[in-house]
């Protein structure tokens, strides 16, 4: 026991030894450093051990350092600001770190320090910057410190990774690395304007990152392709790179190259990363197809589908940041006046199953007198992210698909925004359909798509399946209940040669074979084709029908009654409800004035991921809107206290509510019916039970 308290002490005095070094290397070079707790305090690992503010102005003695580190410290602190003339850039993990070295390479080549969460990047700078935060992090200058190199904090060595003198930086290139962190990360240009702001990702520097880890071609690939999406021509990014990839070294064991032969493959590598076709993530010419019909048919309205293609069509960039003032020029631009931009982005449209889809934060911005932090109040300003690709479909939980080509003047109302994507998508595909399935679409009635069709000049073509009567299939009809109708078969038939129609009742059907009935046939009507622009289609075709996929279609219709599938008019009740009973989902707590602070987080919060308040108006509709305490208590004045709910995300009902969306998608809505038994209404089951 002796023995190993005697070697705990040898390492704890060796540690202070060897931090009593680093100080003075430190100071040496011009920094203030004070004393941390570090692993002698298990609570307040990086509280200082001396009072340290007056170390903010002057900078340690020897005699002073001495003293200070001789006591119970195991990790030093530097302190950022003028003193030290330090800026470090505190990354909470390592995943932001990775996204700044992608964005910004020529910043990345600097002093930084492993830390256990994260990383610690480090610039020389003079100006005057405040410590505050970010999203994913601090920035630490003024009145802050930071834990160095050497210093040992829960077990854990901080190390430097780069071992290289810290970047000093003027103030254009300070502005541009703060801008990134609170302005965005990706550049925003307005089409309409030709002007465009942001961080502009150095190509060389990428390019000669990349090349000693991926090999000259690929980083050529990556660099080409980067400097497509930020707008650069073929032609002056070749005037850029080309004869450097030339003359860049290969990696160990690549087969020998003549320059000529280099040439032509980074030709070849530039005009492939330039003709191939641009990513989900990397377009900007509209919305996927799937993204606008979820929002229609899910919403009931065009309002956030038309301000995110008009976003589209002005060029901006995805993950680019935005204010309410231009959001609502942009929308007078495109015919969406300020009321529905301030309802998408802050209204009931924002809001997408509890989450906000275009997402914000309040954020700070630079002036001359540097940065606008901690500032009592309101924050400075609140700022919306143009949502990417992958956000909107992971959100919608919709496939990517293509999209199609909607202009400035379709965006002009609502209903022109219906015809405007019902007319791109009969163009693209001549869908074979029904009415009641391509209003769905579009959150529309059937009859709504008829008139669409009309107005367009959509030729319609009835289509009829059809296979000849035999004594073989002669089973495949169904017999004649009691309740049936006797004189009609809904949807499907018999028809003889000279044309005549009769029920496709199996009694029926056996009748004309036993009276030697040449040519008979069984038709059933199938789901009409439609197309736009195509001359020459005929107003009914016949299709060959399958035996097997007629006796299934019987047994559907027939079955209803028996319990083997709903009818046509349960599924729409059940999809109603579906729409409905979303909110089962979720735990309901209601509130009350003096019940606010304690259910929501502050205002500075932008959005609660885990749920949404909701009240009901006069006219009994539900009203949704983001869950901050502002928010919660202009709609406790509005509908009064105690009449308005906090939806929390239930894990249960969510999983169960989403297991019977996907049974019903699937067709098998009797399953779905089982799934929502338990947690949801009786009456939904009583409703169900009616119409089975």
């Amino acid at each position: 026991m002796r023995l190993k308290e005697k070697r705990t002490k040898t390492a704890a005095k060796s540690l202070r030894k060897n931090l009593l070094k680093r100080a003075k290397e430190w100071t040496a070079q011009g920094y203030s450093v004070i004393p941390v707790q570090g692993d002698m305090s298990a609570s307040e690992p990086k509280r200082p051990v001396i009072r340290w503010r007056e170390f903010q102005r002057r900078m340690m003695t020897a005699r002073e350092l001495e003293d200070a580190f001789r006591g119970k410290a195991t990790a030093l602190g530097i302190i950022c600001g003028r003193i030290s003339q330090l800026l470090v850039i505190d990354f909470d993990d390592h995943f932001r770190y990775r996204r700044f070295c992608r964005h910004l390479p020529q910043f990345a080549q600097t002093y930084t320090v492993k830390t256990r969460r994260g990383f610690h990047v480090y610039f020389r700078v003079s100006a005057r910057v405040p410590s505050h935060q970010f999203d994913g992090g601090d920035v630490k200058a003024e009145g802050g410190y930071v834990i160095g190199a050497g210093s040992v904090i829960g077990g854990f060595l901080y190390k430097a990774v780069t071992d290289q003198e810290p970047l000093s930086m003027e103030q254009e290139d300070l502005d541009r690395l703060l801008e990134y962190f609170h302005a965005g990360q990706a550049e925003r240009g307005s089409a309409a304007s030709g002007t465009s702001t942001g961080i502009q990702i150095d190509v060389v520097e990428l390019y000669g990152r990349l090349a000693g880890k991926l090999g000259r071609n690929n980083a050529l690939y990556r660099a080409a392709k980067l400097a497509r999406g930020q707008g650069m021509e073929q032609g002056e990014f070749e005037k850029l790179l080309l004869m450097r990839h030339v003359e860049e070294a290969s990696m160990p064991g690549h087969k020998p190259e003549t320059d000529a032969e280099r040439l032509r493959e980074g030709q070849g590598t530039i005009a492939s990363a330039y003709r191939r076709a641009m990513r989900a993530s990397d377009r900007g010419d509209g919305l996927a197809n799937s993204v606008r019909e979820r929002l229609l048919s899910d919403q009931g309205s065009t309002l956030m589908a038309r301000f995110l293609d008009a976003m589209m069509l002005a060029g901006w960039i995805a993950e680019s940041y935005f204010t309410m003032k231009e959001a609502i020029n942009l929308g007078r631009r495109y015919g969406l006046n300020r009321k529905s931009v301030m309802d998408v982005l802050t209204g009931e449209r924002a809001i997408y199953d509890g989450k906000h889809i275009i997402s914000r934060r309040y954020v700070d911005y630079l002036d001359s007198g540097g940065l606008k932090s901690r500032k009592r109040g309101r924050p400075v300003e609140l700022k919306f992210q143009v949502p990417s690709a992958g956000r909107l479909l992971a959100l919608l939980k919709v496939s990517w698909t293509p999209s199609d080509a909607i202009n400035a003047e379709d965006l002009g109302s609502a209903h022109r925004y219906r015809v405007a994507v019902h007319r791109e998508y009969v163009r693209r595909l001549r869908p074979e359909a029904s009415l009641r399935h391509l209003g769905r679409r579009l959150g529309v009635s059937g009859r709504t798509i008829q008139r669409y069709n009309e107005a367009l000049g959509v030729a319609r073509t009835a289509q009829i399946g059809r296979f000849a009567l035999t004594r073989e299939n002669l089973r495949r009809l169904p017999r004649r209940r009691r309740s049936a109708s006797k004189n009609a078969t809904d949807g499907y038939w018999l028809e003889t040669a000279s044309g005549c129609r009769m029920p496709a009742w199996r009694h029926i059907g056996e009748a004309l074979l036993r009276r030697g009935e040449q040519g008979a046939q069984v038709c059933m009507r199938r789901v009409s084709s439609y197309s736009l622009g195509v001359a020459g289609e005929p107003a009914l075709r016949y299709k060959k029908l399958e035996e097997a996929e007629f006796a299934r279609s019987i047994a559907l219709r027939a079955g209803a009654g028996q319990g083997l599938a709903l009818g046509e008019r349960a599924r729409e009740m059940l999809r109603s409800l579906l729409g409905r009973a979303s909110m089962l989902r979720y735990e309901r707590v209601r509130l009350f004035y003096e019940t606010v602070g304690s259910r929501i987080a502050e205002n500075k919060v932008a959005e609660t991921i885990n749920g949404f308040l909701y009240a009901i108006d006069g006219s009994g509709s539900e009203v949704r809107r983001p869950a901050r305490r502002g928010v919660a208590y202009r709609m406790l004045k509005e509908f009064g206290d105690g009449n308005v709910f906090l939806a929390l995300r239930d894990g249960h009902g969510e999983v169960l509510a989403s297991l019977a969306k996907h049974a019903l998608r699937a067709g098998k809505p009797e399953e779905s019916i089982g799934l929502i038994a338990g947690p949801w209404p009786k009456s939904l089951g009583t409703a169900l039970a009616l119409q089975v």
